[in-house]
């Protein structure tokens, strides 16, 4: 499993689609930071919100990379020589999961850190205990988000065959077209890119579902979709 791991990961890095993906959920956050026009005496509630709003923006970058990564297989027509190397599918499958969780966990910690420290320089705020503690807790479940969005992305590329479908169908829903459809119905709100909203809402926006119900709801579709794509894939026959 190991070396099947680093091969994935070898191969994320080499494509750049991933790569841009990646350093655009790092950058887009630290950017939204650098450039917003806030006052540098902000209290807790709304240095906690800005973080979450930057956090909020790295989702395009995750579902590039996500998108990219399983999308390659099939854009370059590499899948063959993949099985060939790891003939069995459930282990090919189960070291693409396992490696996007790694890269997502890590790059959602290296945009934190550089969120953290924009936020100390920009703000005069006593970072108490607690307040650091309440911060790294919303922090850790906006990744948890970030990931199952990134698995969902996987899935949509395993379904699809594709490199640009997933991006097609979860860069508009991210960029505005979920809550258009909110606005023709209040089902949006189930949608995996609404679900989640109260997770990067300091206050709480009662519209959405509360965070803990999106969180499931969200984890709900990545059961859903792996597990057909899981299915797909053991069975598929290679193009």
């Amino acid at each position: 499993m190991y070396a099947a791991l680093r091969s994935e990961n070898t191969k994320f890095f080499s494509y750049g689609w991933c790569v841009l993906g990646v350093i655009g959920a790092i950058i887009v956050p630290l950017l939204y930071l650098l450039t917003s026009d806030t006052p540098k005496l902000g209290g807790e509630e709304e240095i906690l919100s800005l973080c979450l709003q930057a956090l909020y923006l790295g989702h395009p970058g995750i579902i590039v990379a996500s998108g990219g990564y399983v999308g390659q297989e099939y854009s370059n027509s590499a899948l063959r020589t993949t099985l060939l190397t790891q003939p069995s599918r459930l282990k090919l499958l189960c070291a693409k999961i396992c490696n996007m969780f790694i890269i997502v966990v890590f790059t959602g910690l290296a945009s934190s850190v550089l969120c953290f420290i924009v936020l100390f320089v920009q703000h005069d705020l006593e970072w108490t205990g607690s307040f650091m503690v309440r911060l790294l807790g919303s922090i850790s479940l906006s990744i948890l988000s970030w990931i199952q969005l990134a698995w969902i992305t996987s899935a949509l590329s395993i379904l699809t065959k594709s490199l640009i479908v997933p991006i097609a169908i979860m860069l508009p829903l991210f960029l505005g077209l979920s809550h258009m459809l909110f606005t023709i119905s209040l089902l949006a709100k189930f949608l995996p890119t609404l679900a989640t909203m109260n997770l990067f809402s300091i206050p709480a926006v009662s519209i959405y579902l509360d965070k803990w119900s999106g969180l499931m709801v969200q984890f709900s579709w990545v059961v859903l979709l792996v597990t057909i794509s899981a299915s797909m894939f053991s069975y598929r026959d290679v193009r």
